[in-house]
């Protein structure tokens, strides 16, 4: 009997995997199709709320050779700019 079980429940998981492997395509899919369509709307200029990429935004090479910009200066450190 227990070699029934045993088949039983490979079945079983086997059923539960292929499920699995489905709704993971399904999802995939669906996926790609909501970034195309975000895509879309960015690229639309009548779209509200969906802005252009602008890839310069994210660049930091602006030239500066001081990249060190955290937001906080520190009082002890020297400035040598003034030179």
């Amino acid at each position: 009997m227990r070699d029934t079980d045993s088949r039983e429940l490979a079945e079983r998981l086997e059923e539960e995997a292929d499920d699995l492997e489905h709704r993971s395509d399904e999802l995939e899919q669906r996926t790609k199709d909501v970034a195309h369509d975000w895509e879309n709307k960015r690229s639309d200029p009548n779209v509200p709320g969906a802005p252009p990429d602008d890839d310069d935004k994210h660049d930091d090479s602006n030239g500066d050779e001081d990249d060190d910009d955290d937001g906080w200066d520190d009082p002890d450190e020297e400035e040598d700019d003034d030179e």
